[in-house]
């Protein structure tokens, strides 16, 4: 391999060896062992390497060993990733217990991989080498990472899991629960996606797991593939390649499955030559829109306005008869989408009151930069994910890709990357986000379709001569190392690791929680579940009724909200003991300081929800470590001696 390729390639490479080694040992530094003395030795062989490729080499070439055939080193590049991924999962080291260094194997996985990929051929970029094996080892891992999720145990396995399979069964309660119940008040268009089982009559907890699965990674899939499609063959990559990054790219925030609907939508409705089919595909989109997410509810219309401006030059046509088709797309989006809104705010059954909380929330100014809940911070975070295309964007733009939209076009992208950012950015400092950039995902959406469009060549410039494709300042390089590793990065921030629950210890668990609410049937009241409500959509708990209001998660957003209205009226239940028995997540009491993770959620949910239920009730029985517990009204010493009976029992 000739030197004069591999070496600018080495160069960017062990800078971010260095870095991310640097990163680990800096997140280790109260842990120091073997791995740390380890990566501490990577970081100073990739200093020296740096170092020593900065001087002239007195070789032209170099040549590496083949240890398979040219037909294999793509087949057993593949295999060595899956074993490497497996090794994440299974094995307790230390260097496997953090996201630096797992990032750090796969990255050193990835450069001895593209230096062997592209030793075949000597037209093979190292960079395009190195960014399909990141890809490769982030799907992987990706995929890797939703098996624990597949599994038929009945309790949740997540703080919100049984409530999101609840919310979906009350789209079909009179086949579930044999009567009506209100439909939910947050994210409806999640839950009715999610309910399609249920609309087949399946109780498996199962086979739901499987579909929520599914819908994460098809949904994510076909969103990308819609996106991908359309940048044709301008792309390096090919159709399969580039819809992998755009789903490591989606994932980053994650960009929810629910919402790719209107991305989906909205893609293979819009037709350049063809304004009316694009309103109606558009105005659909709006209406699943209006019944997600309020901040969604622009989204539709402004994509098919982004394709729009994108797409058609302004020629010599006035700009108000150019904007014509933009503006009737706009503003019947927006009332389309908050007039389905308000429709089913009606059909809900829940007081319009209860929707939009967010708008009287907190804000959370600390989360904006690094912190506890989310180490990178929402403004360095995203400015991460947008950093490899500002660098291409920066290359571009001083090779001439300012010239070729018209000023109108420029303004009008801009505007509505600004408005999603800035709207993004603010949803994220409310209480109850900020963990992630999931409440940046309409941004994440416009992002890589306007800039994917401008650097791959999707958009028609104004002169019809112009070749778009042609930048003359644009040095790939680094950026593409960028582009493939950063999407990896936020891939492995998840943690590495499969929990089996023993099934036995699951039934013999759910056999007394049973045999316990079966002892408080006869009191007055009904057991309130506020978690664990999954156990009642899936008739595990027969003869147990629901009771509808309160559920965990909308409870926590009402204390988030300091919904007083909701509270009161909560606490005013608590204080006449109206349920007879109340089932629980953990119970302990400690208020948390700044300094850990979600520390104002978890302090709202103290003081306004669990010290006003521990007033009136006090827990008698727990299960799954502490996270499912039973209260009963506090004074009722006859039956709290009977439930304690039941442990006691041969």
């Amino acid at each position: 391999m000739a030197l004069t390729r591999l070496k600018p390639f080495l160069r960017d490479y062990l800078l971010g060896v260095a870095a991310i080694a640097a990163w680990y040992l800096f997140e280790n530094r109260h842990h120091r062992g073997f791995w740390f003395a380890a990566v501490a030795l990577v970081l100073a062989a990739a200093v020296l390497a740096f170092a020593f490729l900065r001087k002239p080499l007195k070789t032209e070439r170099i040549a590496l060993p083949l240890l398979v055939g040219p037909n294999w080193i793509w087949p057993g590049t593949v295999l060595k990733a899956i074993v490497l991924i497996l090794l994440f999962y299974t094995l307790p080291w230390q260097v496997f217990g953090s996201s630096s260094g797992r990032f750090l194997l796969a990255y050193l996985f990835a450069g001895a991989g593209a230096v062997f990929l592209a030793s075949r051929d000597e037209d093979t970029s190292l960079y395009t080498q190195f960014m399909l094996v990141m890809l490769l080892l982030g799907g992987l891992y990706k995929l890797a990472s939703y098996l624990p999720s597949i599994q038929s145990t009945p309790f949740s396995l997540g703080w919100s899991e049984g409530s999101r399979y609840y919310n979906a069964s009350t789209f079909f309660a009179r086949q579930v629960y044999g009567r009506s119940l209100p439909l939910p008040v947050l994210h409806p268009s999640r839950y009715l996606m999610q309910a399609l089982p249920f609309a087949f009559g399946s109780t498996s907890i199962l086979l739901h797991r499987i579909w929520q699965v599914l819908l994460w990674l098809g949904m994510t899939a076909l969103g990308a593939w819609a996106l991908a499609r359309r940048w044709g063959q301008r792309s390096q990559l090919k159709l399969g390649w580039l819809v992998l990054a755009l789903v490591l790219f989606f994932f980053q925030g994650a960009v929810y499955y629910h919402l790719m609907v209107c991305v989906l939508l909205v893609l293979l409705g819009y037709k350049r030559e063809r304004p009316v089919q694009t309103l109606i595909f558009g105005l659909l989109a709006s209406v699943w829109a209006g019944i997600s997410r309020v901040n969604w509810i622009p989204a539709p219309a402004l994509l098919a306005v982004s394709l729009y401006l994108l797409d058609e030059p302004l020629g010599e046509r006035n700009w108000l008869k150019y904007l014509s088709w933009p503006m009737i797309w706009t503003v019947l989006g927006l009332a389309v989408g908050w007039a389905a809104k308000q429709v089913y705010m009606q059909l809900s059954g829940e007081p319009p009151a209860y929707f939009d909380s967010a708008f009287s929330s907190a804000l959370l100014w600390s989360r904006l930069l690094p912190n506890a809940t989310f180490f990178l911070g929402i403004l360095p975070g995203i400015l991460l994910v947008m950093l490899p295309a500002m660098i291409l964007l920066w290359q571009a733009w001083r090779g001439g890709l300012g010239r070729r939209l018209h000023w109108l076009r420029w303004l009008g992208l801009g505007g509505i990357l600004l408005a999603f950012f800035g709207g993004g950015i603010l949803v994220s400092l409310k209480i109850g986000g900020g963990g992630d950039l999931h409440n940046l995902d309409g941004f994440l959406v416009f992002w890589a379709l306007i800039s994917g469009s401008l650097l791959l060549g999707g958009y028609t410039p104004e002169s019809a001569g112009a070749n778009q494709a042609e930048f003359t300042y644009i040095k790939p390089g680094l950026a593409l190392l960028l582009g493939a590793a950063v999407p990896v990065f936020f891939a492995f921030l998840s943690s590495a690791g499969w929990a089996w629950p023993d099934q036995s210890i699951n039934r013999a668990e759910l056999a007394e929680l049973r045999q316990a609410l079966q002892l408080v049937q006869d009191e007055p009241g009904d057991v309130l579940f506020i978690s664990e409500r999954q156990l009642l959509s899936f008739g595990e708990l027969p003869g147990v009724s629901v009771y509808p209001d309160y559920e965990k998660v909308f409870l926590m957003e009402m204390a988030m909200g300091n919904n007083r209205a909701y509270l009161d009226k909560f606490v005013g239940h608590l204080e006449a003991k109206d349920f007879s028995a109340i089932v629980l997540d953990p119970v302990g009491i400690g208020l948390q300081n700044e300094r850990q993770s979600f520390a104002a959620e978890n302090n709202a949910w103290k003081k306004l929800v669990l010290y006003e239920i521990l007033d009136s009730y006090e827990p008698v029985l727990s299960w799954q470590n502490g996270e499912v517990n039973l209260l009963v009204p506090r004074g009722r010493t006859d039956l709290i001696e009977a439930l304690k009976a039941i442990r006691s029992a041969p």
